[in-house]
């Protein structure tokens, strides 16, 4: 091979991707900085106050999805003339981005609609991480900018594929309803999630929340990047099947577990805040996530 093409095709991929990543991240920041936390002066509350939730929901909730969409778009090159390619996806970044920063805001806007009080009055996101230091709230808004950052990725404008894109999200988007609205109601009979999170500032509970959403987003995305010739039916199938074997396999591992260990693991997240039974629940959800998708492909 010509050490001289080698050379040249990675400097252009190298300036490629550095590109992509740089325009993300800048207008990332600056969508999070003026729109997002606006009104929130982010260098005190990461390096001055040293608060950790801030710096949780920074880096889930920012560096995370905006570096992630970045990938996607990168990941849509298809032009043979490397100028054209750049700025067609450099267009796809712009455009994720700016769609991601919109959902992002819905996180506050449900936290607002749902009208609960604390001690401190009714609860806003950003206040519960930026002023009271919520933890446990700052792993909620990472779990919905995980799902958000899923929708976005499957987007795409162009006329050919835009009925392709809107079953394809709209597929991620009832189904990851589907399993919040069973796993809040599984949760409901003895505590509901909003009171663990925003009340109680239970780590525990929003670290066991962020793993579940994860491994239902790891589902789910698989099962669509996997079906690259669209079948409708057969994606909402496959993706119906997979999160209902999910959800069986967690139940009956866990029952296993605590039948193992004798411990009532229940109890360990949602009434002593045990981050280290949390951290447990996670690595079940992802690692059973992880067999479904090997058993996909």
């Amino acid at each position: 091979m010509d050490v001289s093409v080698f050379l040249n095709f990675l400097v252009n991929n190298l300036l490629f991707s550095f590109t992509i990543v740089l325009v993300s991240f800048v207008l990332g920041w600056i969508l999070y900085n003026k729109i997002v936390t606006r009104g929130i002066c982010l260098r005190d509350s990461l390096f001055e106050k040293d608060n950790l939730a801030a710096w949780v929901e920074f880096i889930g909730a920012f560096i995370y999805p905006t570096l992630f969409l970045a990938a996607k778009a990168i990941e849509g090159s298809a032009s043979e003339n490397l100028w054209l390619d750049l700025l067609i996806c450099t267009a796809y970044t712009i455009g994720y981005i700016v769609v991601f920063t919109v959902l992002r805001l819905l996180s506050s806007l449900v936290v607002r609609l749902i009208g609960a009080e604390d001690e401190s009055g009714k609860v806003h996101l950003n206040k519960e991480i930026y002023e009271q230091k919520n933890i446990a709230a700052a792993l909620f808004s990472v779990a919905l900018s995980t799902i958000f950052a899923n929708i976005v990725r499957f987007a795409d404008v162009d006329p050919e594929f835009l009925m392709v894109t809107a079953l394809r999200v709209s597929t991620v988007i009832i189904l990851t309803l589907a399993a919040l609205i069973i796993y809040i109601m599984i949760l409901g009979r003895r505590t509901t999630l909003f009171k663990e999170v925003f009340i109680d500032n239970n780590i525990a509970a929003g670290a066991a929340f962020l793993g579940f959403v994860f491994a239902v987003e790891t589902i789910l995305s698989n099962s669509v990047a996997l079906h690259l010739g669209f079948n409708f039916l057969e994606l909402v199938g496959v993706s119906f099947i997979s999160l209902a074997i999910f959800g069986a396999l967690s139940a009956i591992f866990k029952v296993i577990f605590t039948k193992l260990i004798k411990v009532d693991i229940w109890n360990e997240v949602y009434e002593q805040n045990n981050v280290g039974a949390a951290l447990g629940q996670i690595a079940l959800y992802v690692g059973i996530a992880n067999v479904i998708v090997h058993f996909m492909k």
